[in-house]
């Protein structure tokens, strides 16, 4: 009979967990995330701008005279957007792994790296691990922008890639740690919700509208280089006499990413807001209306201890 009344608890317990979640409840919970929101924004502005570059990259290194025919151009430009792919984003899962590490250490035997997703993550961790990647990936994209803008001024097809190939490096390796903070953004039951919530706000917000943008604001400052039907410049003498504001819009497409350390500032502030949240939550449970009794306290925090052995006598 002992045995039956203990099996009932845990059969309700199971019951419990089994939530039905809808389509309106997750998407409440990605919205609800402030973290979750601003890293979508972020990475929307940086693949905006990636997917820009690689749509009129070929017709900007060509209309700025890098190279003689737009094959060579758009060969160039391809090869090293590339490179900067295979190098970056592996970069960029080392220097997550290393933050995983040095929260929860090799030792530990949690398994969390960035193989499983942070599946190793304890929760109590999982809002200092998003601020400390969040912290390096703004580092990373300004990086990125320190490389790429001296593009603006340089008139040889060897230091543009050069520099190029840098910047692209450095915002691909951002990509593994938003990702990761992405799903750490939410709770375990929430976390691919999460993921497809950053891939739809990259597509509806970044790399669906931008190039449009940036197409029509290159047609605008430089006319004659806009793409005929036949895939050449409309006037390619024109075209050659509008260099500045070749620059001018390739300009305003670097400028874009400035959205991303906006938004991924806030995203890091939201993370340490929870940090602070969670930590007045475990100092002061008097004021905590998580607290859910004294039998419950006295097993957790040595700090609840404290109030639970005064409570009333005969309660």
């Amino acid at each position: 009979l002992g045995g039956q009344q203990q099996q009932q608890p845990a059969a309700a317990d199971a019951r419990v967990e089994h939530r039905s979640f809808t389509l309106w409840s997750e998407t409440r919970v990605c919205l609800s995330s402030g973290v979750l929101v601003s890293l979508s924004l972020g990475w929307a502005a940086i693949m905006g701008v990636v997917a820009s570059l690689g749509t009129f990259g070929g017709a900007y290194v060509l209309a700025l005279q890098l190279f003689d025919d737009e094959k060579s151009a758009a060969t160039a430009f391809g090869i090293t957007a590339a490179a900067s792919g295979v190098v970056g984003v592996p970069m960029g899962g080392k220097l997550a792994d290393g933050v995983l590490a040095r929260y929860i250490g090799q030792d530990s035997g949690g398994g969390a790296s960035t193989s499983n997703g942070g599946e190793g993550v304890n929760d109590s961790l999982r809002h200092p691990i998003a601020a400390s990647l969040m912290g390096r990936v703004w580092v990373l994209v300004l990086l990125a922008l320190l490389a790429i803008y001296p593009t603006l001024a340089i008139d040889g097809p060897a230091p543009f890639l050069a520099l190029l190939f840098v910047g692209w490096t450095l915002l691909f390796a951002t990509q593994t740690s938003i990702t990761l903070v992405a799903m750490l953004s939410v709770d375990r039951s929430h976390r691919p919700n999460a993921l497809a919530f950053l891939t739809l706000t990259s597509h509806i917000l970044g790399d669906v509208p931008l190039p449009v943008l940036l197409g029509l604001i290159k047609d605008r400052m430089a006319p004659s280089c806009s793409v005929d039907e036949s895939g050449h410049f409309s006037d390619p003498e024109g075209c050659a006499a509008e260099e500045s504001g070749v620059r001018g819009s390739l300009a305003v497409a670097y400028s874009w990413v400035i959205w991303s350390l906006l938004f991924f500032w806030l995203a890091r502030r939201a993370a340490k807001r929870k940090i602070a949240e969670g930590r007045r939550e475990e100092f002061n449970p008097l004021f905590s209306n998580k607290e859910k009794g004294v039998d419950e306290t006295e097993q957790g925090n040595p700090f609840r201890y404290y109030h639970a052995k005064f409570r009333p006598t005969g309660s």
